[in-house]
């Protein structure tokens, strides 16, 4: 689906790129992660016209509470999705000269490790995007993990700690962070420089098909209905839901439900007649990302299909 036309124009909103197509992005560009209700964003975007500020944030609620204050900002753009899977599919490398999180919620060490600051995959994601001299901040009023983030992504092979600050005057600030000061407690700011280039790959640029060798009828599609799956010990799940048919050309659609680590997306399995079979694919109406779940996804319809 074409970016513009998933934009809301009033509040400059996208919900998802296109997939397998980066964000558009110019010489100075920067990126909020976790933007809250954006009183934040909305100030630094104001006070940097200069600025291209993308602030991505996982509840819905609040990316519409910071477009409403955004409104008539041209240089700010919010996206909708889980920066901590999704920062390295939305952005090229080397192209962010600033990213900066707020507040961060300190998850746990065990149940939730891959949500901390700390996960490969995230600190990965981040030296890849970031620009050479580009600067990754993070604010936040526990101190243990402010440590945490300041010794691991300090050894990081492409990123430098840079410094590690005790209430920090900023220009802009929350009115969480002001009560907290008044209060009479402490604000870390550690900040982290890239010192070189750096590269992951990503997971969800190229299109996936699967052939099958024999035909597939409305009755072998309607009971995948409510069959679910899982893999990486949970980590990735998928469901199918109802189906749909275009009984005189037989196409057919499977509703699915995936998720990675939490990260969920709904899309349709488009399956339709191809040589003397069937081929499976994501219906080019989804706006889904090629992850892990939504592979397995495929995969598993094909093989009981089969």
């Amino acid at each position: 689906m074409d970016i513009l036309r998933q934009a809301r124009p009033q509040y400059k909103v996208i919900i998802y790129p296109e997939s397998g197509h980066f964000l558009p992005v110019q010489e100075k560009t920067e990126l909020e992660i976790g933007f809250g209700n954006g009183e934040f964003t909305v100030q630094y975007a104001g006070k940097n016209p200069d600025v291209l500020l993308y602030g991505v944030e996982i509840s819905q609620a609040c990316v519409l509470r910071c477009a409403r204050r955004a409104y008539g900002l041209s240089n700010l753009r919010l996206i909708n999705t889980d920066a901590r899977f999704m920062l390295r599919e939305l952005f090229p490398d080397e192209s962010l000269r600033k990213i900066i999180m707020q507040f961060p919620c300190p998850w746990s060490k065990n149940a939730d490790a891959h949500k901390r600051v700390t996960a490969k995959d995230f600190s990965d994601g981040l030296a890849a995007v970031l620009k050479v001299n580009g600067i990754f901040e993070m604010v936040s009023d526990d101190e243990p993990y402010a440590n945490e983030v300041w010794k691991v992504l300090g050894g990081h092979e492409a990123l430098r700690a840079e410094d590690f600050e005790v209430n920090p005057k900023r220009e802009i600030t929350t009115k969480y962070e002001r009560k907290w000061l008044e209060e009479g407690r402490n604000i870390y700011r550690v900040t982290f420089r890239k010192t070189k280039a750096f590269t992951v790959s990503r997971r969800t640029s190229e299109e996936m098909h699967i052939k099958i060798n024999r035909a597939v009828t409305a009755e072998d599609i309607e009971a995948l209905r409510n069959v679910e799956g899982k893999k990486d010990n949970g980590k990735s799940f998928w469901k199918f839901g109802r189906s749909f048919t275009d009984g005189d050309r037989n196409i057919f659609l499977l509703e699915t439900l995936t998720s990675d680590e939490e990260f969920e997306q709904k899309f349709y399995i488009h399956a339709a007649p191809k040589e003397e079979g069937f081929l499976l694919r994501l219906d080019k109406t989804a706006d889904a990302f090629l992850t892990p779940a939504v592979r397995a996804a495929l995969s598993d319809a094909a093989e009981r299909l089969s």
